[in-house]
């Protein structure tokens, strides 16, 4: 294996990681920003409450949308992260095709028959 074909492969590695962190840290903000509006639309309209339960009412939905946009964050994220070891996996899997063992494990003829 030359050493451009090494430095290659570790360019396509580089470049899986790169974009990986590029659309974690894009669902990351895209997930905060979502999360802050809803708290701001909760905090706007705690002044139209005027019985606890319509308060506890809402403070249940709020939670509930919480809750699937944080589901729906983790699995973007699981996601991205199994395309990526999936990725890395095939890089590294052809870049052990070009690899020549036989120098770091000698066998001798005697041992092969």
């Amino acid at each position: 294996m030359s050493k451009n074909t090494v430095f290659e492969e570790l360019k396509k590695a580089q470049d899986v990681l790169t974009d990986t962190i590029h659309r974690s840290a894009q669902t990351n903000l895209e997930t905060f920003e979502k999360l802050m509006e809803i708290n701001r639309k909760s905090v706007s309209k705690a002044d139209e409450v005027s019985n606890p339960n319509d308060f506890i009412s809402r403070q249940s939905a709020v939670f509930k949308e919480y809750a699937e946009q944080l589901g729906s964050h983790v699995e973007t994220l699981t996601s991205i992260g199994l395309e990526t070891r999936d990725q890395l996996t095939e890089i590294s899997a052809e870049f052990a095709k070009g690899l020549d063992f036989s120098a770091m494990f000698p066998i001798s003829d005697a041992a092969v028959n």
